[in-house]
């Protein structure tokens, strides 16, 4: 987690004890604690180390906090004499100590570090390990990109001067590039290659310049080193020649500024810049970068079959093919990592691999096994900002293959308290896993319909969850149970959190007793198979801050839950109502709370939600499928709401509406068999308490399909940015409402939201100005007439009467058609030959 996130947890601790004045006099002094300081220094100093000697510092600042955590440990227990303050005293010197260690080490000159710390580095950085890749001589199922590079080269059409190869460690960026660079026809064709190993040192676009420089003999003035005039010597000289440049292992952030300096009037000569950081702008100019993708399971075995059988010949027989396979499938397409199994698998026995193929991963990543694959991703993950590295430890809470959400995941981040309490500090934790993504250590998996530019779900690569994972329990900041060996108490001891992936650990008796011995535990997650049966949970964690239970079934509301007075995000599955006394969670800022069956109640009226519900103030998240949102008391607000969702119409009153003064977000779900009657003006409501708003979710469960179920849509706030209606019924003239709003930029329109034959957008101004995104699923439509010059993203799924779409696409980027009518997918197929957006048609029809 790094020494940043070990200062977070000390200082929520600190701050928890000083709430109590009766408990802080016994412990020791403000000017004693004065040790907070002292740690924001060893923060500061791991930030403004150069590249190079990070990974060295970072023995130095494992003992840190492993001092910090004991310290923190002896805070946390809760009997204070005179011999507990003495202990702590003692671990008060040690941490201050190790700081004194850590910093003495870090500032010593370059020649004393390289004696002291290490004589040289013995983790590899990307470009150490590309080389040691490129020795197997192993390059599979890379044939589309090396086209692709081939006909930047050759094509007399093409006009961009630089090309990005991009993706994680070990997807194979430079040996696909170092092929290229050395094939006969690409050596023809230039006067001058350079191929430049560049590195995490050169952090800024200058030093690269000065260097693509020197290695050309251009001799550059100590006054002319500004970047202007390192600009106009670079494109002077590739104006001069005909050159091909490729700038490996790239980690500066500004190096738009060398791009710049390659001239309009160039005489042919091209830049490839390798790089697993992607820019901002390499999602929007995505004809200038390459992302290499993982293989697919031919090739990854493939890959396997060449390094595990390097003797041609041995032979694979059809039963050790099959575990092969099975065992090249787990690596999830990473080369590094195929090539690495490879190699322990070679010459071994068949029970041997038989024996690897049943493991939950083929490879253990951790910073201490010295192998390359290993070094090069510990070195992304040092190389990762200080306060981004606990938020991407945590990611490998999830179990594998997990698809995590963007949402829960950022709720978590903030429950936790990895980052601070300001306003808007979802937006930065977004932004953080924005810039995981683009450093390549986090997979991107399903755009967000709102900005296309970010992602709704990602997760980690088998590789990267393995280190986190090791590092993880190391540090003793979450520890994963899975096994009833996993609970055991040498396993679990000053674990902070603690993360059940199988929920039958839970039923043992001697597991809870075990749990006893770690009650200061602030993280419990269950992300286990859901039961079907109940099961316990710990009673012991009073200081638990974040409890996701969501996957564990309980007959009623475990009661103890209530003395958990510090927890900020609950998560549960429960057959009863929420207690009365739900507001003694004051503290809690997400509730998530469903329920094992969804039973309606005979006489269908709403099911409400405790009235003690209007005293937290501090509820920012309410998931409450099936429940309702009771009218409030006099004088009583939940003035920190943000989000509502699973509620029905019954919680959209104005009395409700005007008490959540900061709603940005509602999910409204309602049985057509009994709301049908509503007059649903809860819709003007909406428009009429707020300006702005940001999503708006309608959905009617089991329409009446003969009948229209919604009678009219009244306004929306005029600033809301995203609708999704589902089973409305609505005939599309009623369309021009929503047409309407100014800022609207989502549209999802599902399962009979409106009906008939034809939609037919007006033309001019007022027709969907800033719509985006357009997503319709499951209609009855049959022609399609629609010209929005904004739309970038269309989805059209499962409306098989569709027979025409009028509309060109002429601004669109993306179109994905699935499932309509054989003629529609038939005239789209067509339009796709000769389109220049990016189109995925496919149907299950197979003749078609």
């Amino acid at each position: 987690m790094g020494v940043y996130a070990a200062v977070v947890s000390l200082n929520q601790t600190m701050e928890r004890i000083f709430e109590s004045e009766s408990q802080s006099k016994n412990l020791l002094s403000l000017s004693e604690l004065s040790i907070l300081a002292e740690m924001y220094s060893v923060v500061d100093t791991m930030a403004e180390l150069p590249s190079s000697k990070k990974v060295d510092a970072a023995a130095y600042e494992r003992r840190v906090i492993d001092s910090l955590l004991t310290f923190q440990h002896l805070i946390d227990s809760h009997s204070w004499d005179h011999d507990d303050t003495l202990s702590l005293s003692q671990q008060l010197q040690i941490v201050k100590d190790e700081i004194t260690l850590f910093l003495t080490a870090t500032s010593l000159n370059n020649d004393q570090q390289q004696q002291q710390i290490c004589s040289s580095s013995r983790y590899s950085t990307s470009s150490d390990y590309n080389t040691w890749n490129q020795q197997q001589n192993l390059l599979v199922g890379l044939v589309d990109q090396i086209r692709a590079l081939k006909k930047w080269i050759f094509d007399p059409n093409s006009y961009d001067l630089v090309k990005s190869v991009l993706g994680m460690t070990g997807i194979g960026k430079t040996s696909l590039v170092k092929q290229f660079y050395n094939d006969p026809l690409v050596i023809q064709e230039f006067e001058t290659r350079l191929f430049l190993h560049i590195g995490p040192d050169y952090t800024r676009s200058v030093d690269i310049m000065l260097r693509v420089l020197d290695e050309l003999g251009i001799v550059i003035p100590s006054d002319k080193l500004d970047t202007d005039c390192l600009q106009k010597q670079l494109s002077e000289a590739l104006s001069s020649q005909n050159c091909l440049i490729v700038l490996d292992d790239v980690w500066a952030a500004d190096i738009d500024l060398i791009l710049q300096g390659f001239p309009e009037n160039r005489k042919g000569s091209l830049i490839i810049v390798i790089s697993q950081i992607q820019r901002f702008h390499d999602y929007i100019y995505t004809d200038k970068f390459i992302i290499l993708p993982a293989l697919n399971d031919d090739d990854s075995w493939k890959l396997l079959h060449q390094t595990a059988f390097s003797n041609r010949e041995e032979k694979c027989s059809r039963e050790l093919e099959k575990i092969g396979k099975k065992i090249a499938k787990n690596c999830e397409g990473l080369p590094a990592a195929i090539i690495q199994v490879g190699e322990n698998l070679r010459g071994k026995s068949f029970e041997e691999w038989k024996t690897l193929s049943e493991k939950e991963d083929p490879l253990v990543i951790t910073r201490y096994d010295d192998k390359p694959l290993s070094n090069a991703l510990f070195f992304s993950y040092m190389m990762l900002p200080w306060c981004a590295k606990p938020l991407f430890l945590y990611m490998g809470v999830f179990p594998k293959h997990y698809g995590i959400s963007r949402s829960k995941l950022i709720k978590l981040w903030v429950s936790e308290g990895f980052l601070d309490t300001r306003p808007g500090i979802e937006e930065i934790a977004g932004n953080v896993l924005d810039l995981l993504i683009r450093q390549s250590v986090v997979l991107r998996e399903k755009h967000a319909s709102v900005n296309s530019y970010r992602f709704k779900n990602c997760r980690l690569h088998f590789t990267f969850r393995s280190l986190c994972v090791s590092e993880a329990k190391s540090e003793k900041f979450y520890h994963i149970m899975k096994k009833y060996t996993d609970c055991t108490p040498e396993n679990i001891r000053m674990q902070q959190r603690l993360c059940v992936h199988n929920n039958v650990v839970l039923a043992f008796t001697q597991v809870h007793e075990w749990m006893e011995s770690v009650p200061n535990v602030r993280s419990f997650l269950c992300f286990g198979p859901k039961q079907q049966y109940p099961v316990l949970l710990p009673s012991c964690f009073r200081l638990l801050k974040v409890l996701d239970a969501l996957a564990i079934r309980f007959y009623e509301f475990p009661h103890q839950l209530l003395a958990l007075v510090h927890l900020m995000y609950l998560s549960i599955t429960c057959d009863r109502e929420l207690p009365n006394s739900i507001s003694t969670l004051w503290n809690l800022e997400v509730l998530i709370f469903t329920r094992h069956h969804n039973i309606k109640l005979l006489n269908n009226g709403p099911i409400y939600l405790p009235i003690d519900i209007w005293n937290m103030h501090k509820l920012k998240q309410l998931y409450c499928k099936g429940f309702d949102l009771p009218p409030p008391p006099d004088d009583c607000h939940l003035e920190s709401l943000l989000t509502v969702s699973g509620v029905s119409v019954h919680s959209c009153t104005m009395k409700v509406l005007s008490r959540i003064p900061k709603l940005t977000r509602i999910a409204v779900q309602i049985e057509s068999a009994h709301d049908s009657t509503e007059t649903f003006n809860f819709f003007g409501h909406l428009a009429s308490v707020y300006e702005e708003f940001v999503s708006f979710k309608f959905v009617v469960v089991n329409p009446n399909l003969s009948s229209q179920i919604v009678r009219s849509i009244p306004n929306f706030p005029m600033n809301i940015r995203k609708i999704s209606l589902s089973g409305c019924g609505l005939p599309w003239e009623n369309m021009e409402v929503i047409a309407s709003l100014p800022n609207l930029r989502v549209l999802k329109v599902r399962w009979y939201a409106f009906c008939g034959p034809l939609w037919k957008t007006s033309q001019g101004q007022g027709n969907f100005p800033s719509l985006e995104f357009l997503l319709l699923e499951d209609l009855d439509i049959e022609n399609l007439e629609f010209d929005i010059q904004s739309l970038r993203w269309v989805i059209i799924r499962h409306c098989y009467k569709l027979e025409n779409i009028s509309n060109q696409f002429k601004y669109t980027k993306l179109l994905e058609i699935d499932d309509c009518s054989p003629s529609c997918m038939k005239k789209m197929r067509e339009w796709q030959s000769f389109s220049g957006a990016e189109a995925k048609i496919s149907s299950s029809i197979t003749d078609l």
